[in-house]
């Protein structure tokens, strides 16, 4: 699904927002309903997939019937983060 996933950035005064935006089709594929608690899972996931070290806040979701589109909103901190170690398949052990 993250390949399919529209991403916004803004930076306003070194404020950092995010915006993605889903198909609802690929998201209903895969979610069962639309809350805030899925909207975090998909934002730390897309940011580990994306090797972003940024650290999100204010995270929640939007459905948008007319245009069949699921937009997740969400601050993104990158000031004082520590390197975020990504468990994955490139994971050195």
């Amino acid at each position: 699904m993250y390949v399919n996933i529209r991403e916004r950035r803004i930076v306003d005064f070194g404020n950092h927002s995010m915006v993605l935006e889903i198909a609802d089709a690929d998201y209903n594929n895969i979610y069962d309903g639309y809350s805030d608690d899925i909207a975090w899972e998909i934002v730390n996931n897309y940011l580990q997939y994306r090797s972003d070290d940024g650290r999100p806040s204010n995270v929640h979701i939007q459905h948008d019937d007319v245009n069949n589109i699921v937009r997740i909103y969400a601050d993104i901190d990158y000031l004082g983060n520590d390197h975020t170690t990504y468990r994955g398949h490139w994971e050195i052990r």
